[in-house]
């Protein structure tokens, strides 16, 4: 089975429908929400890995603890401050075909030291009641982006199943 696509005028080509429905699936689920989501999802993540190494270390003698600036990391992925600056070792797209394969945003998450806990007689500093509550916050924002994404995907589900 194949699609024909108007492109306007007497513009017209047609594609098979298995990648008709490829490249619908792929503007149903590529828009800002999801990607949002994504990336949400991966930083609580990486987060929840380093505030569980402070909690593992707790007891290391001259260990600082370390956490993430999630707001900054965020915008970093964004590139908020610059649209049109490349990221250091992103390969250079000259055609829209090309797959962005190289852009990894949270590849290498910036940590950084937390100096909230005070420094104990050992110099470590974390401090484990105010980690804990770290860790709770984050694992309910990971809860709350998943729980989003849920809802997101059964909207899609019921526009595409509708009978309406």
């Amino acid at each position: 089975m194949y699609y024909t696509l108007w492109l306007g005028g007497n513009s017209a080509f047609r594609i098979p429908h298995s990648a008709f429905i490829k490249i619908l699936v792929m503007k149903l689920f590529n828009d800002r929400a999801m990607q949002l989501s994504e990336k949400m999802l991966d930083l609580s993540h990486r987060r929840h890995k380093i505030l569980a190494s402070n909690a593992a270390n707790s007891e290391t003698p001259a260990y600082r603890a370390r956490d993430l600036d999630f707001a900054k990391e965020l915008d970093r992925a964004y590139d908020v401050g610059d649209k049109n600056r490349v990221p250091a070792n992103h390969l250079l797209r000259t055609d829209a075909q090309h797959l962005d394969i190289d852009f990894q945003p949270f590849k290498r998450v910036r940590a950084v030291y937390d100096n909230s806990g005070a420094v104990g007689a050992d110099g470590n500093n974390v401090d484990l009641d105010i980690n804990m509550g770290k860790i709770s916050s984050n694992s309910g924002q990971y809860t709350n982006t998943l729980s989003l994404l849920t809802m997101k995907l059964k909207m899609l589900r019921t526009a595409i199943t509708s009978k309406g």
